[in-house]
């Protein structure tokens, strides 16, 4: 489903893998948790609570991002307005994006539920979307840690309305597809058209044997400056964002935490 609005990627996991690549991980398909997206800023000071405020402020978009564009290198061929213009659709687009995760509030024990994640946002051309169970950034585990077991394949929605499988048929043969995170393609955000793309992905989760209260999280992630063209090189005959894999340009949002009653 696509919205038009008014106008105005992970990076080292495991030495190996870079999400702040708006194409998603090249090699890594698996459970992921929001502490290996060191190159992303955060779209909020709460995710990073248990830290010195600090350590904390340099996660932040303006200064892991915004700072950058108008002070770094590899920005040196835009002028001071340009930085400013892209700066602005840079706004934009955090403006628009967002993340809402639809779950059952109660649940029997070793039952099944299903949990749906609908992202708005991000420049594409891939998000990322992964359910753990806090909103702390370098604490969040994926949501199997706490006695959840993902059933089968999640059930992907690009822009379009139509299914996806290309990311769990990235999976190595005879392996378990049952994935906490999911890659999502054809995401196309636009400042300068006002266009917003909307995923929707759905879980099967088993409920843990355990009964208790717990918390389901959606973990967004999403870029930013490939949503004007000015935030756009052509590296290797791709499109990336001007400021690189590690330029801060990749965003995590955290949905609403959702908490299940298990009985």
């Amino acid at each position: 489903m696509r919205i038009i609005a008014p106008l105005l990627s992970l990076t080292i996991l495991a030495a190996a893998t870079a999400l702040a690549d708006p194409y998603g991980p090249p090699h890594a398909v698996t459970d992921m948790a929001p502490f290996c997206a060191s190159c992303h800023a955060s779209t909020s000071l709460d995710q990073m609570r248990e830290l010195p405020p600090d350590v904390a402020a340099r996660e932040t978009i303006d200064s892991k991002h915004l700072n950058r564009i108008r002070t770094d290198p590899a920005y040196k061929d835009l002028s001071p307005q340009d930085r400013d213009m892209l700066s602005a659709a840079v706004k934009w687009v955090d403006q628009y994006a967002s993340v809402k995760i639809i779950s059952p509030t109660q649940a029997r024990r070793n039952s099944r539920i299903d949990v749906t994640v609908v992202t708005k946002g991000g420049a594409g051309p891939v998000v990322g979307v992964s359910l753990v169970d806090s909103t702390l950034r370098f604490q969040a585990r994926p949501v199997t840690s706490s006695g959840f077991k993902v059933v089968g394949p999640a059930l992907v929605y690009g822009p379009n309305g139509k299914p996806q499988a290309q990311w769990t048929e990235r999976r190595y043969r005879g392996s378990d597809l049952g994935l906490t995170t999911v890659m999502i393609e054809g995401v196309q955000g636009d400042a300068l058209a006002g266009r917003v793309d909307e995923t929707r992905t759905t879980w099967v989760l088993r409920v843990p044997p355990e009964p208790g209260s717990y918390t389901i999280v959606a973990a967004f992630f999403y870029g930013t400056e490939k949503g004007q063209p000015m935030g756009t090189i052509i590296s290797n005959g791709l499109a990336g964002p001007r400021g690189g894999a590690s330029g801060g340009s990749g965003r995590i949002m955290f949905s609403e935490p959702m908490k299940i009653s298990v009985k």
